[in-house]
């Protein structure tokens, strides 16, 4: 009996657009640097199902309805000011309603962008990692700093392109550093990237052109695509007065089933609109809690304040219902698409989990309330550190197709689990143990993985956690130009503590 492939229908909208970028549009009240899209789709037989969810939730609100359609227009901004925390009765029962729609019949899809990020990308458009620089942490570095202390003269010289924005990027950072040193000991990381920096931009090309490039929204998805063996489907855009450039950018990513449409017609676009717009309300309320007022106030510890974690249980339910559809309903590598820098979307990630890890209020509330943003602090913190050290290892990530197999063969022919917990662990007996180790890489989530050759087999295994820096470290080195492997590794094991040498 043949095997016969689905098809699937997907939605796409959009937040945080800017259609022209320039000094006057980064300058607005209601600027925000992250674009935002969205993405849900579901098998052509899950259809009917879906969508009667979702009309159902449409009239049961239709009294929020703007010119006859249901939009995430009907939240405001300000009823996130703390979260989830801030919003009323009828607005939590609402977003509930709204999230019980998102079940396994439902996959969905979001990428987070920086539009500074994709201005300083060209500037340094001929400038690649090599084993001196690693441009990518410069990129994320300088991206962050223009981000957080939104220095008026760097705006206005980067989207004026008067050509001065060489010199003063290096003001910027000359100034920052004198400022950094009333403060050494918080500060002592951004200096020495500060610095670094600067030493970098007495080599640099001026000449670049800052044109907005929509092809970003789509790079994610077609991955995505692939990774979950996708082959037959449609996406429909919301239609846009910007002659089609959306359209245009999807096709042009290798995206060739697409159409726009009317968003009071098709009721997916209504749908994925309505999840954009949580999601980057939540963002912006989370970056303007955090960000700096100026760059004095850059010396002091941003942490959230204490409003955003008095919750009652409705609020916290919330929250948990969000986490599980971002990080738990029809997971994949490429279910999010961030550029280099992501902190925006890796604190709201931190913030979802943090709070999901309370099982009650009772629990929230038996945290002294001062310090649960202390206690947010340093988990998004350690959560940074590991961004730092997987944009550091320079993985190379490949979607592959998923099929109907729970598995798939690497490079050397050894059998690797898309479910890492799988993957047998290396076994590493006290004292001292030899292994013909061929490579030393990550799964998908995160989890430090070995292949070695044992009885003319290759072999892949999960090494155990006291042993990720290590192979982090391989795995940067190998990027840089200094790999190491295939080699004979001597593993160490002494109590509870474990050793490695390349031998």
């Amino acid at each position: 009996m043949a095997f016969m492939v689905q098809h699937f229908n997907f939605f796409y909208d959009e937040s945080e657009h800017s259609r022209k970028i320039n000094h006057s549009t980064i300058v607005s009240e209601n600027y925000y640097d992250n674009f935002i899209t969205t993405i849900v789709g579901w098998q052509t037989a899950d259809e009917k199902i879906v969508l009667k969810k979702y009309l159902d939730f449409e009239e049961k609100y239709s009294d929020r309805k703007s010119d006859g359609e249901l939009k995430s227009t009907t939240l405001k901004k300000r009823q996130f000011k703390n979260g989830f925390a801030s919003l009323n009765r009828d607005n939590i029962e609402f977003i509930l309603d709204l999230f019980s729609i998102f079940d396994d019949n439902v996959l969905l899809y979001f990428s987070i962008t920086s539009k500074i990020e994709y201005i300083i990308n060209q500037l340094f458009l001929n400038y690649k990692n090599n084993i001196w620089e690693d441009m990518d942490m410069m990129r994320y570095s300088i991206v962050k700093a223009i981000v957080m202390y939104q220095p008026e003269e760097i705006i206005s010289g980067m989207y004026e392109n008067t050509g001065e924005l060489v010199q003063l990027l290096k003001t910027f950072f000359n100034k920052r550093i004198n400022v950094n040193k009333t403060n050494p000991k918080l500060k002592e990381h951004e200096t020495l990237a500060f610095t670094q920096i600067l030493i970098l931009l007495d080599d640099i090309n001026v000449k670049f052109d800052i044109n907005w490039n929509y092809d970003i929204a789509f790079h994610g998805f077609k991955k995505y695509l692939i990774e979950k063996d996708i082959s037959k489907y449609s996406l429909f855009l919301d239609r846009e007065g910007d002659d089609g450039n959306t359209l245009k950018a999807a096709k042009q990513v290798g995206l060739t089933f697409v159409t726009e449409v009317d968003s009071k017609e098709i009721t997916g676009i209504r749908m994925a609109d309505m999840l954009v717009g949580i999601i980057s309300k939540l963002l912006k309320s989370l970056h303007e809690e955090l960000r700096y007022d100026s760059i004095e106030d850059g010396l002091n510890k941003k942490i959230l304040g204490e409003g955003w974690f008095n919750l009652n249980e409705q609020q916290l339910f919330l929250y948990k219902q969000l986490t599980h559809i971002i990080c738990e309903v029809n997971n994949a590598w490429y279910k999010s698409f961030c550029g280099i820098y992501s902190d925006d979307f890796i604190i709201l990630v931190s913030l979802l989990n943090y709070i999901s890890s309370f099982d009650t209020v009772n629990e929230i509330k038996a945290v002294d309330k001062k310090m649960h943003g202390e206690h947010f602090n340093a988990y998004v913190c350690k959560e940074l550190e590991s961004y730092f050290g997987r944009m550091e290892s320079k993985l190379p990530i490949d979607p592959i197709p998923g099929g109907k197999k729970d598995y798939f063969y690497n490079q050397r022919g050894a059998k690797v689990f898309f479910n890492s917990s799988k993957q047998p662990l290396l076994k590493i007996n006290e004292g001292c143990n030899i292994f013909n180790v061929l490579s030393v890489g990550f799964s998908n989530d995160g989890n430090a993985m070995i292949t070695i050759s044992e009885n003319k087999n290759f072999l892949c295994y999960r090494l155990p956690k006291e042993l990720f820096e290590w192979a982090m470290t391989c795995v940067a080195f190998a990027n840089r130009g200094d790999n190491v492997f295939p080699s004979k590794v001597q593993f160490t094991k002494n109590g509870d503590r474990y050793y490695a040498d390349v031998l």
